[in-house]
């Protein structure tokens, strides 16, 4: 039925000139579209908050670093640092019980990836920037506690020099 809010004349001319019968069958395919349509985005949805929703969030934090850091160079640069805190908290809010784990390890993957970077980088200052604020998402919007035990064997040695900071 979008189709007819959307194109008056097409409408017109499927139901204009049509019998009770003709126009009931139209109805029915028209149900049933609109039910797989509803399907596909109930789906899609999922996969964007599993898959895209991670990815603007670390976006959104990488933006917040450089308003940090106040690089005029960068483009991307139009917002104060609590503007992006505003912005988080509103993609924190489509986090749901569905979706939580898997955004949950992605989220904990880069934080690690950051401590070993600063770590590796001698605490470089970006570094340090986007650890503590990924380490901020996850306790403030997650409700979780990043522990000793999130890190692997071999990377504990690193959370122990960056959790003795």
């Amino acid at each position: 039925m979008d189709i007819f809010n959307k194109e008056s004349s097409l409408s017109e001319k499927i139901l204009g000139d049509n019998n009770a019968q003709i126009t009931v069958c139209i109805n029915g395919t028209c149900s049933m579209f609109n039910k797989l349509t509803a399907e596909d985005i109930t789906q899609c949805r999922e996969e964007y908050y599993t898959e895209y929703l991670p990815v603007k969030i670390e976006k959104t934090i990488e933006k917040k670093m450089f308003a940090v850091l106040k690089n005029p160079r960068n483009v991307y640069i139009y917002k104060e640092p609590e503007e992006y805190d505003a912005d988080l908290e509103k993609l924190a809010s489509h986090i749901n019980e569905n979706n939580r784990d898997s955004i949950l390890e992605k989220m904990i993957n880069k934080y690690k990836d950051y401590v070993r970077d600063y770590y590796h980088t001698g605490g470089y200052e970006m570094f340090d920037i986007l650890m503590k604020e990924f380490s901020v998402f996850v306790q403030k919007h997650m409700k979780y506690e990043i522990t000793r035990n999130d890190f692997e064997d071999e990377e504990v040695e690193i959370y122990d020099a960056i959790a003795d900071m």
